[in-house]
């Protein structure tokens, strides 16, 4: 605010608010829109993921264990994903046969990482072991259930930043009605 009252005419400062207010705006709108594209994108990168998984693409495999371990799932459809026979994780299963990586895995009580190793073997059927249920489900309800509230805040947000924008060109013109004062003849 300081800034906009000492520069009577900054050039760069409204446009930077208004492209900002904008890009706000604009964010709150398309995570309204597109929240049903982001849930049918969602599949598709899963698979691309999951064929990466456990490559040189560390990354994506610390992605995949994120979502497994924080949404408590294993696989996109269930831990059958894991599979040879499904041939999702195409280069996982060349040296994990009927394994699931061990994300997949139950925490005991008081634990946060699984035990290493507990996926061993797992991807044969059901196991008590692990989250059978697939990630693609749990990730479409978290994105149905959070992606109203982002598209809210970015809304609120976006009036908030509104209103700064206008107390500080209200601010500005004041201090320039007050150094600069109007004279009478």
């Amino acid at each position: 605010i300081t800034a906009a009252l000492q520069f009577p005419q900054p050039p760069e400062e409204p446009k930077k608010a208004v492209v900002s207010t904008q890009s706000t705006g604009v964010a709150g709108i398309l995570a309204f829109i597109y929240s049903d594209e982001g849930i049918k994108n969602g599949h598709n990168g899963f698979l691309t993921a999951m064929a990466r998984y456990n490559t040189s693409d560390s990354s994506t495999t610390r992605g995949i264990n994120w979502l497994q371990k924080h949404l408590d799932c294993c696989g996109i459809q269930n831990s059958a994903d894991w599979r040879i026979e499904a041939n999702k994780a195409k280069i996982w299963i060349q040296s994990h046969i009927n394994d699931v990586p061990d994300s997949c895995c139950k925490r005991l009580r008081n634990q946060w990482n699984p035990t290493p190793g507990c996926g061993l073997g797992q991807a044969l059927g059901n196991s008590e072991a692990i989250h059978n249920g697939g990630c693609y489900v749990n990730m479409v309800e978290w994105l149905q259930t959070y992606m109203p509230m982002m598209g809210v805040f970015c809304l609120v947000f976006l009036v908030f930043e509104m209103a700064v924008i206008v107390i500080v060109f209200v601010m500005r013109n004041q201090a320039e009605e007050l150094t600069h004062p109007v004279r009478l003849n």
